[in-house]
């Protein structure tokens, strides 16, 4: 099959270029994104580089060969940029002028100048190299679940990888022997190559920035602005799966209710700054004792709730009450000796599958309820126990109450930790276990 040459360069140079305005407009539709500006910026850098190239003959070699080229340079060093970029990695601009410099200072030494087959060798190992660094850049991130950015990789992978070829098929093949930079077979199958990089390429970047943006929004839309911890969504879903889970886990699943007392009069006392300030406390104390592999979420105003697998309902009522005392500790600068911030619990354990997060959120706001009644910032427990009715084919629930008393117990040394799929954009979303 005969490959044209001069029409290959015109298609990839308009093509490229195009894209790279598609890139541009991208990345100023969402500023919060700024790598789709840097690779923008390197597909218009290439198409300029091409369209050099495609002027050999007709221009100076200075031009359509030195200047050409290191524009083709420059723009792979824009393209290892944006994937720097992307990741919220530190720009170095040395890094885009270096192999464009040294291509333009090999082009002033006369034996290299005229050296058409080293000059392949020399530029198409350069191009193979920004194209390896841009792929490890991406690979470094790989962490967070976009899934364009494993394609991304390859794509650079196998386009090194092709470049590499070039070198050794100049360095060994007959054919290609004497064939210039600028026209002939080997340029013809890069040009081609080119032409298919850059198209999957754009599409893998707008699609990476794409999903980047969903990620966002899901994140978002699971945290609670003020606290920064899951919020009620985030919480019924995560706690969902764990209940569907008890079956096969066969570990009993705690629930966890916190209200924070006298909240209206600390808000009305204090100030909505301060009450703020003692939300963002508690969920900071929760977490840090919880760990960030526990749902931990604000549920409406200034009630939280958590799931943690544990052993029995003494495990469960010592991380509560763990829980309590740490936010006394650390609430102590808000309030007054008239009004301290403190925490009631309700503490519930769950270990029938066929139980809902509803039901087990009814059982513990019981106990929550209780803990308010007998005074307030104290842990109260109420188990759940479900026995089958064969006669009716109902399932009817009895509660007791197993403990009662603020004090509360030590949190076992060796408290297990679970492991549950954690996403990896933010830290809150781990709480969410969704």
């Amino acid at each position: 099959m005969h490959l044209d040459v001069q029409t290959l360069s015109v298609v990839t140079v308009f093509i490229t270029a195009l894209l790279g305005a598609l890139l541009v407009f991208a990345g100023l539709q969402n500023r919060n994104i700024r790598a789709p500006m840097w690779w923008g910026a390197a597909h218009t850098v290439n198409a300029s580089g091409l369209g050099l190239l495609s002027s050999y003959g007709a221009a100076p070699d200075f031009v359509s060969n030195d200047i050409a080229n290191a524009l083709v340079l420059l723009g792979y060093g824009l393209t290892w940029t944006g994937a720097r970029v992307f990741d919220g990695r530190k720009i170095h601009p040395w890094l885009l002028v270096t192999a464009p410099a040294i291509w333009l200072v090999l082009c002033r030494i006369p034996a290299f100048a005229a050296n058409a087959d080293l000059k392949v060798i020399v530029v198409s190992t350069m191009l193979a190299v920004l194209a390896l660094r841009a792929a490890e850049e991406l690979w470094r991130g790989r962490n967070e679940p976009l899934m364009s950015r494993w394609p991304s990789v390859i794509v650079l992978l196998t386009y090194s990888a092709v470049l590499l070829a070039r070198v050794l098929a100049t360095l060994l093949s007959p054919n290609l022997q004497n064939d210039s930079l600028m026209h002939g077979v080997s340029f013809a199958l890069v040009t081609f190559g080119t032409l298919l990089f850059t198209v999957v390429m754009a599409f893998l970047q707008l699609n990476m920035t794409k999903e980047r943006t969903e990620l966002k929004h899901k994140i978002n839309s699971l945290i609670d602005p003020l606290s920064g911890v899951a919020n009620r969504c985030a919480f019924l879903d995560g706690a969902a799966r764990l209940v569907a889970r008890l079956g096969a886990d066969r570990e009993p699943l705690a629930v966890l209710l916190f209200d924070l007392d006298h909240f209206k009069q600390i808000n009305d006392s204090f100030g909505h700054a301060t009450g703020d300030a003692v939300l963002q406390s508690f969920a900071g104390a929760a977490t840090d004792t919880l760990g960030v592999d526990t749902i931990f979420a604000r549920i409406g105003g200034e009630e939280f709730a958590s799931c943690v697998p544990v052993g029995d309902l003494d495990e469960a009522y010592a991380i509560a009450d763990r829980v309590r005392r740490n936010f006394a500790a650390t609430a102590t600068r808000f309030g007054n000796e008239q009004l301290p911030p403190s925490v009631s619990v309700g503490v519930t354990l769950g270990s029938d599958p066929r139980a809902t997060v509803t039901e087990l959120l009814a059982i513990v706001d019981r106990a929550l309820y209780r803990a308010k009644e007998l005074g307030r910032n104290r842990v109260e427990t109420q188990m759940a126990r479900l026995r089958s009715c064969r006669s009716s084919g109902r399932i009817a629930r009895a509660w007791s109450c197993n403990r009662s008393d603020g004090a509360g117990a030590p949190l076992r040394d060796n408290f297990r930790k679970f492991f549950r799929e954690k996403p990896r954009h933010s830290s809150h979303l781990r709480q969410t276990n969704c």
